[in-house]
């Protein structure tokens, strides 16, 4: 069996109230409202901490608490920034080297954004099982904001924080199915220009707001009705088997939207963790399932769907037993 075994979080920093941003003061009437209704309070702000700063700290973090030696992981995934410190060089190999797992493979992955954290976890399950005799998947990732515009209308508002989860042969948390899919028709609805551009000109553009608000809103409920409908089906199970159904954190409006398509509610957790961290990029599904793990609400033996979908666009469902 390949399950969970483990995931922490590094969140340096305190916490920054988003009505305190400056950013703010310059938004339309429009971009205001959806800012003051997304459903955040609070973000993580690391300073002059990397992304990859953030995703070393989150494996240092795990590898203390939970008693690992770096020599027992046999592969690392690393899910690339969007922002990476350095172009060229590996980031990917770096935190094999600097966590001393000199026996793993490292390598990185990168543009289904949010979903790389869905396919990392695809691919650590794989690995294990086309691997006898490895062990140990570290998954890893440093959110960190790649512009001077935490807003990124009309989707969110990001917050920094590194996660790491630990990939094991265990029968808790067990990764029962997986499904991803993408269309490419969506490739570029959002991108930041760079060539010929300062750090403080950089700024994320959405290239079509209709497009995404209502052609990728109507697709994404469709792609997820079939998905977990093919999920629930090839592992016999319901809606009503499902005790938890998770989201990544994107905005209120977007748990609503979901509740209300799919007949749904979405845990709590999701909410909580999205008011107080912002979106955490790849970050949140794991951030997400960490406090269901940690604060008692999942029990032994239930079902839980989870939900990860990107503008790239990407869309995953993920079945877990716990």
């Amino acid at each position: 069996m390949t399950g969970i075994q483990s995931i922490k979080t590094y969140t340096p920093g305190t916490p920054l109230p988003i009505n305190t941003l400056q950013e703010k003061e310059s938004l339309s009437e429009s971009e205001l409202a959806y800012f003051n209704t997304c459903g955040i309070n609070t973000i993580y702000d690391s300073g002059d901490i990397t992304s990859y700063e953030l995703a070393k700290g989150a494996c240092e973090k795990l590898l203390q608490e939970t008693g690992t030696e770096a020599s027992s992981i046999d592969l690392i995934i690393y899910l690339q920034s969007r922002m990476p410190e350095h172009f060229i060089s590996s980031e990917a190999t770096r935190l094999q080297y600097d966590i001393k797992a000199h026996k793993a493979l490292s390598f990185a992955i990168s543009n289904l954004g949010c979903a790389d954290s869905s396919m990392a976890l695809k691919l650590a399950k794989d690995f294990l099982i086309a691997n006898r005799k490895a062990t140990n998947v570290l998954i890893c990732y440093g959110n960190k904001l790649f512009s001077n515009y935490r807003f990124r209308y009309p989707v969110t508002i990001m917050g920094d924080g590194g996660v790491a989860a630990l990939i094991s042969r265990t029968d808790d948390h067990q990764i029962t199915d997986l499904h991803i899919e993408t269309n490419g028709h969506y490739w570029d609805l959002f991108k930041l220009e760079y060539r010929g551009k300062s750090f403080d000109q950089y700024k994320e553009e959405c290239s079509d707001i209709r497009k995404y608000g209502f052609e990728l809103a109507i697709e994404s409920k469709n792609r997820f009705k079939e998905i977990n409908d093919s999920i629930l089906k090839r592992n016999g199970l319901s809606v009503q088997d499902i005790s938890h159904f998770m989201l990544q954190n994107i905005s209120s409006r977007a748990y609503e939207y979901y509740q209300s398509a799919f007949d749904i509610r979405i845990s709590p957790i999701c909410a909580m963790n999205l008011t107080q961290y912002g979106h955490l990029g790849a970050g949140d599904i794991f951030l997400n399932y960490q406090t269901g793990m940690e604060s008692g609400i999942f029990q032994k033996g239930e079902k839980i769907l989870i939900m990860n979908n990107s503008p790239v666009a990407a869309w995953s469902t993920l079945l877990m037993e716990v």
